[in-house]
């Protein structure tokens, strides 16, 4: 089969990343952008692509490609989504996929409508450390799964479209769904908007989950991280989650591509509960920045385009499910109460079904 062609819209601080993700992949031959912006054109040229391949509007390329590729603000995704499934075209766009569950139950059903795919961008699930993790988890290698904890969190620009949870915690919430393979059964949130912006910029949420799972994601711009960041320039942060189970427990840091099983398990010996160590190693023998794990969750998303089949992080299990988490969060935040999700039998189903990334 040729190469597809692809528009990529949106040139911003991702949308780099997007543009040497393509060029990794060798398809910058394939490749046309869009922004608004035409200033943001000149990190186009750095690559040497041609000028006719470049413009300010969609239109004039969206009928010529194959795929597209959004990389846009948050709030425009919904309608960009809509405007290339119309054309035909299958579409990886970034995460969020839609700023409201309503956005994301419409598009879904405008999906399924139409047959064509979408992929939304949690490259977390792609990388090595997370791909062994999940099988891990899957071989019973760690036991029964109590306790997950993500920290995502750092000293770091504040985005402006949309607050800490919605732009990084919302990262560990998917990566946790699609390791346990099930959404939350129940959430409570607590967050500030320190800088007094409408949008917080700290965030504590816990889930709950049908099997008494326990989750925690910690987000935010006020706390220190451990290490420079590999995709905000001026930025130090931390990316790591601990899994602990029955059997075994797993550190992993994504800033460092650094994974730990500790073989410890608790054990009632002498009328008290005490830690049996068995072994801990260091199993992650590959590595992967950014762009790398961009390229791995574009080239998941152009196999499923050619083989038409549904890609890992689709609309419902990635876009629906975390849009209604999301608004749940806010609503216990706010409300200062636990919140009960409701969930469709095909939304319950959903993380099951997902495909297995490599």
């Amino acid at each position: 089969m040729s190469l597809p062609k692809v528009l990529q819209i949106g040139l911003g601080g991702f949308g780099r990343n997007h543009l040497r993700a393509w060029h990794q992949m060798g398809m910058g031959g394939q490749l046309y952008l869009a922004d608004l912006n035409p200033a943001l054109h000149n990190d186009a040229k750095n690559f040497n692509f041609p000028e006719e391949r470049l413009t300010v509007d969609i239109q004039d390329f969206i009928d010529q490609v194959d795929v597209v590729d959004i990389v846009t603000p948050s709030h425009n995704h919904f309608e960009l989504c809509e405007l290339a499934i119309s054309k035909g075209k299958d579409v990886f766009v970034e995460k969020p996929m839609t700023m409201t569950s309503e956005e994301a139950v419409a598009l879904t059903r405008i999906l399924q409508e139409s047959g064509r795919i979408l992929q939304v961008g949690y490259y977390y699930r792609f990388h090595p450390g997370a791909t062994k993790l999940k099988a891990l988890i899957s071989n019973g290698d760690l036991g029964e799964i109590r306790y997950l904890s993500g920290n995502f969190m750092g000293f770091k620009r504040a985005r402006t479209d949309v607050g800490v949870t919605h732009t990084d915690g919302i990262h560990f919430i998917d990566l946790f769904n699609w390791l346990l393979g099930s959404p939350p059964e129940k959430i409570f949130a607590i967050t500030r908007d320190h800088f007094s912006r409408g949008l917080e910029d700290f965030s504590v949420v816990m889930m709950e989950y049908a099997n008494g799972t326990v989750a925690k994601v910690e987000s935010g711009y006020i706390q220190p991280g451990k290490w420079r960041d590999k995709v905000v320039p001026d930025a130090f942060t931390s990316k790591e989650i601990f899994v602990c189970g029955s059997d075994a427990t797993v550190e992993l840091d994504f800033e460092i591509d650094q994974m730990k099983v500790h073989g410890v398990h608790q054990e009632f010996v002498d009328n008290t509960w005490k830690p049996i160590f068995g072994d801990s190693e260091v199993p992650l023998n590959k590595t992967a920045d950014p762009i790398q794990m961009i390229s791995s969750e574009l080239n998941h998303f152009l196999n499923c385009v050619q083989d038409r089949k549904r890609t890992s992080a689709d609309s419902l299990s990635s876009g629906v499910i975390l849009a209604k988490i999301i608004e749940a969060i806010y609503t216990s935040a706010k409300d200062g109460r636990t919140v009960e999700m409701k969930w469709t039998d095909e939304e319950k189903s959903a993380l099951a079904k997902t495909p297995v990334t490599e």
